[in-house]
């Protein structure tokens, strides 16, 4: 039991996937910890795992930390999967409450994604590591093959029977009660708003969508005249997005891939191949859903229902708005100077000097000509100067 007369102690949260932005978190936390002298950092987890090199990140702080670190997944419901059990059983002392579970740490999913030597070559990577790390902390080094090669998960009440885990505690001050900490004094530290915004950015469905909508913004102004706030918008969204998919390590070709087929789609607007084009850009748009994340990390990865909804919102967007985006840029305007531009009128009286008045549309306009035109000559107006047509004589055959 460890007994202290008056402890200090930084309390962080764990709430979601483990990611860069996670990573920043911890490390700042136990920065903060070691330079001002705190007796413990009491982090709370609750993660259905998420990236390795984030999750080593934080095993690494952890273990080098001169504070000790209380890992305690809470409430109950909680979990610490994958990337979890490393962080926990990292810890100097483990808590978990009731209800709560920990386990399945296998870093290869049962859908593959990797050749089986891959596989095997990740797989006791990884278990070497959890050994590693539980030998570190006194802790029988077989179960990390429960853990990893079988994906076993456990109750929380199972992990304390098989000396797991230090304490199975409800409340934060039945825990801090269980290790005989009684005077104590708790500062939280919050996320900050930056770190905040990060961390939602960093959710592969956030960020896929992110993605899909800069490039929507981008493509319609490519399809009007000008530049206006879609496109701002645009760029502003795939900027975020492509700062999220560089944190969540996204697959490049993936990348490239959805880019490919907003080209085709764009492409088969303009051309008008009968669909081929179209065919290709929804091939390509899948196939790059499926690969931008690693499909053998499940806590890191699009789910279906996101891919589809984008595909559909996609093809409504290409074949509905950009359709009628182009078209209305290739037909002549309806209002305005430009739209008397092309427009065949009659002259009302000779031109003198190169001057004339012209009826075109029903109204009366003042014009100049290189032409001799004379009174009741078609003429074709070719440019607009203020108020004043430039017209053209149109030979009659």
């Amino acid at each position: 039991m460890f007994f202290y007369i008056i402890s200090n102690i930084l309390q962080i949260e764990i709430n979601g996937p483990i990611t860069p932005v996670t990573s920043s978190y911890v490390k700042k936390a136990i920065k903060i910890a070691n330079e001002k002298n705190y007796d413990f950092i009491l982090m709370i987890i609750n993660t259905p795992g998420g990236l390795e090199s984030a999750m080593r990140e934080i095993v690494k702080e952890i273990l080098n930390s001169k504070v000790k670190v209380i890992a305690y997944v809470y409430p109950s419901g909680s979990r610490a999967a994958s990337a979890g059990v490393f962080i926990v059983l990292s810890s100097h002392i483990t808590a978990m409450a009731s209800g709560t579970n920990i386990g399945s740490a296998s870093p290869v999913s049962l859908t593959g994604g990797m050749d089986s030597i891959m596989q095997k070559k990740v797989m006791n990577d990884a278990n070497a590591f959890l050994k590693s790390i539980l030998k570190t902390r006194n802790k029988p080094e077989f179960w990390s093959d429960s853990f990893v090669i079988y994906a076993k998960s456990y109750s929380s009440s199972q992990m304390k029977e098989f000396g797991l885990i230090d304490y199975l505690v409800d409340n934060v001050n039945e825990l801090l009660d269980s290790i005989s900490i009684k005077n104590k004094v708790i500062d939280k530290l919050n996320m900050s708003l930056r770190e905040k915004i990060l961390e939602k950015i960093a959710d592969p469905n956030i960020a896929y969508f992110l993605l899909i909508i800069g490039l929507y913004g981008i493509i319609f102004e490519l399809a009007s005249p000008g530049w206006g706030i879609s496109g701002t918008l645009g760029v502003i969204a795939l900027l975020l997005s492509l700062f999220a998919l560089q944190v969540l390590s996204a697959n490049l070709v993936g990348l490239l891939l959805i880019i490919i087929a907003f080209i085709l789609f764009f492409a088969e607007i303009k051309l008008q191949t009968g669909g081929f084009l179209a065919i290709g850009g929804t091939i390509s748009f899948l196939i790059g859903s499926l690969m931008l994340f690693d499909i053998s990390n499940p806590q890191i990865r699009i789910s279906i229902f996101s891919i589809l909804t984008a595909l559909l919102l996609t093809l409504i967007f290409f074949f509905v708005i950009i359709a009628f985006a182009i078209k209305a840029l290739k037909q002549k305007p309806q209002t305005g100077s430009e739209s008397i531009i092309g427009r065949v009128g009659v002259a009302i009286e000779n031109f003198q000097k190169g001057e004339g008045r012209v009826m075109i549309l029903g109204e009366i306009w003042f014009a100049q000509s290189n032409d001799n035109i004379l009174k009741d000559d078609k003429v074709e107006v070719i440019g607009i100067e203020g108020l004043t047509l430039k017209v053209r004589k149109i030979n009659s055959s």
